[in-house]
C-alpha cells in the first residue's frame, strides 16, 4: 500500500535531491525545536541555593552576646 502510493521508481536525480533536502530540514527542523524546549526546561528549574544566612546570623549574635557579657 505505501509502495503504491510512494513510486519512486521513476524519479529523477533532481527529485532525488530535492526530496533529500526536504528530509534534511526537516530533521533540523525537529532537533532544533526539542534541543530549545530542552532549554527552556532547564532554564526553569531553580538551582540550588545554599540557606547560609540564618547559621550566619546565628553565628554572629552568640558572639556578641559573649561580648556584651
Amino acid at each position: 500500500m505505501l509502495a503504491e502510493f510512494i513510486d519512486v521508481s521513476g524519479w529523477t536525480a533532481e527529485q532525488w535531491l530535492a526530496a533529500c533536502i526536504l528530509a534534511f530540514i526537516i530533521i533540523t527542523v525537529i532537533v532544533v525545536m526539542h534541543r530549545t524546549v530542552k532549554i527552556f526546561q532547564f532554564s526553569r528549574k531553580p538551582s540550588y541555593q545554599p540557606n547560609l544566612r540564618p547559621l550566619r546570623r546565628f553565628h554572629n549574635d552568640s558572639r556578641r552576646s559573649t561580648d556584651d557579657a
